[in-house]
């Protein structure tokens, strides 16, 4: 068993779907928002050596109802946690059923903050939204939950030095085309560019070979663009981003929608926010019209007239709204923006 799989006592398993599920083992990352964002449990600054967060009285109530917690809750162990100025993480873990649901447990721990900030005078609700859940479902999750809890504070300050990097830009116009993007925009400047397009088929061989010329020509400066679809355009880009090499990822649906509550404080995930933050990424989202654009259009019908000659079919033509032809289509943007000159 891996690290990232945790044993359960015997004869219980834990499938979400399950009546009273939220009682059994599970691992969830808990997300507390304050209220209107408002930065009420502390400040973000930097040591020289990190980025630290110096706790307002309210944030150490949130430090010190965990421990009240963990002793009314003794099935509980808490992995992780973080307070940050507008908002706190908790990855709690139930080691075995409880009486009471995890949901029911978290209530009672924003309850307890907000009689103890209450006796502080703070008079307002210091939360105005439920709390986000994401329950850990697969091999690998876990670690990943703990670090992102782990570097929020050095991610938030990135954020606030580059905030640029950081920005949604909507409705940019790039060869006629209208985009939603993220990132270094002088990406788009860079004059030696490289497309890295793989059939879903390829070989393992195939993907080695083609991964080596792509770091040289990213070693000798090139710009590396894909829509990292398949498993090899997948493993190409996350190499050349482990790499520090520039990248230029283009998406079928990748940012909130405008006007949404999530648009303010979106950003790239993982390994991608340290990308943006060094320069070295930009997130290219093409607008509808721009999948239905005439000269999108032509190249994806030709693309695939070709697909389905070498596979000796017939040609069927597909709908602009299928996940196919948007594939497709990022493939053909993406080729169009690393020809241009």
């Amino acid at each position: 068993m891996t690290n990232e799989c945790l044993s359960t006592p015997q004869n219980e398993t834990f499938t979400w779907l399950e009546p009273g599920t939220w009682r059994k083992p599970c691992i969830v990352h808990v997300t507390m928002v304050a209220n209107s964002r408002q930065a009420l449990f502390g400040k973000l600054t930097h040591n020289g050596a990190e980025a630290v967060v110096e706790k307002s009285r309210i944030g150490w109530v949130l430090i010190n109802q965990q421990r009240r917690l963990l002793e009314l809750c003794p099935e509980i162990k808490i992995l992780a946690d973080k307070v940050m100025p507008d908002h706190h993480h908790i990855v709690l873990q139930v080691q075995r059923t409880m009486p009471r649901s995890i949901r029911q447990v978290v209530r009672g721990y924003m309850q307890g903050c907000k009689a103890e900030a209450r006796k502080l005078g703070h008079a307002e609700n210091l939360y105005d939204a439920p709390p986000f859940y994401r329950v850990l479902t697969h091999k690998g999750q876990l670690h990943s939950m703990i670090e992102y809890v782990k570097a929020n504070a050095e991610r938030a300050w990135l954020r606030r030095q580059h905030p640029d990097l950081f920005r949604i830009r909507r409705r940019m116009d790039i060869l006629g085309l209208q985009f939603t993007s993220m990132g270094n925009h002088f990406l788009l400047d860079w004059p030696d560019r490289q497309q890295v397009e793989m059939s879903r088929s390829a070989t393992v061989e195939q993907i080695d070979e083609r991964l080596r010329a792509v770091l040289a020509a990213a070693h000798n400066g090139a710009v590396t663009y894909t829509a990292a679809i398949s498993k090899g355009e997948q493993l190409i880009a996350r190499t050349v981003r482990e790499q520090g090499f520039p990248l230029v990822v283009l998406l079928s649906d990748g940012f909130p929608s405008e006007g949404s509550p999530q648009e303010r404080f979106y950003k790239p995930g993982g390994a991608y926010f340290n990308a943006c933050s060094m320069g070295k990424l930009l997130l290219l989202e093409p607008s509808e019209s721009a999948f239905v654009n005439p000269e999108v259009m032509m190249a994806v019908e030709k693309s695939l007239r070709q697909k389905a000659l070498l596979k000796h079919q017939i040609y069927t033509k597909i709908p602009p709204s299928s996940l196919r032809y948007r594939f497709v289509a990022l493939n053909e943007i993406g080729r169009m923006l690393t020809s241009c000159i």
